[in-house]
Parts: C-alpha cells; sequence; structure tokens
C-alpha cells in the first residue's frame, strides 16, 4: 500500500477536521452589570424589556452570553434601532 493517500481521501480527512466556532463564554449576571457600568435595578429591567438576552444557568444563577452581549452594545450605538 502506497504512504500518499489518494487526492479524494485527503481532502475527506481535511473537510472532516475543519474548526469549530468557539463556544461563546457566559458573563455571570453581577459581572456584567458591573462591566456595563449600570445598577442591578436597570439590568433587571433590561431584562424584562427584552433589550439583553438572558442565559439561565440554574434556578438561581443567571449570565449574559458574549454574543449577546455584543449584540445589546450594538443596539446602544447610536442610530441604533
Amino acid at each position: 500500500m502506497s504512504l500518499k493517500h489518494s487526492p479524494a481521501r485527503q481532502k475527506r480527512r481535511t473537510s472532516q477536521t475543519s474548526p469549530r466556532p468557539p463556544i461563546p463564554r457566559v458573563i455571570p449576571w453581577l459581572q456584567w452589570v458591573e462591566l456595563r457600568g449600570i445598577s442591578l435595578s436597570t439590568a433587571d429591567r433590561l431584562e424584562r424589556a427584552g433589550k439583553v438576552k438572558v442565559t439561565h444557568l440554574s434556578p438561581r444563577r443567571k449570565g449574559v452570553r458574549e454574543d449577546h452581549d455584543r449584540e445589546y452594545l450594538d443596539s446602544c450605538a447610536r442610530g441604533g434601532e
């Protein structure tokens, strides 16, 4: 058997090992509030209004994914909406 692989086999091998997109990190709720420089009550209002997407990690823990934080910041930019 030859040491070289056929071009078709080589192509299959490289396509199967394509890099996956990174899994976004979840920023804990209180840390996110501090990071954005807002009060806890303002953050709760933003959550209730649906202006920030919140990830519930457990019944008592929640946070904001990095990609959802970016969406929130983009919506706050002038001319957003």
